[in-house]
């Protein structure tokens, strides 16, 4: 376990060994989550990270077929 101090303007550091593991780099921002009695810090989601993960639902050519007919509807 390691240990940190919360300066005055209640900031922390993140011990290096910390930031290397998990990836944290300077400038990044990151995310606090309350569970219970604790805080877990974590990485910011980047969108481009989560790209991908979901199986479409459409095709690009139903897609553009399903834009068309919503705009023709529209009017």
């Amino acid at each position: 376990m390691e240990t940190s101090r919360i300066s005055t303007k209640g900031q922390i550091v993140i011990p290096s060994r910390l930031r290397k593991k998990y990836g944290f780099k300077a400038g990044e921002k990151i995310t606090f989550i309350e569970e219970d009695k604790f805080v877990i810090i974590k990485p910011r989601t980047k969108w481009v990270d989560i790209c991908g993960s979901v199986e479409p639902l459409f095709t690009p050519e139903e897609m553009r077929k399903k834009l068309k007919e919503m705009r023709e509807n529209w009017r």
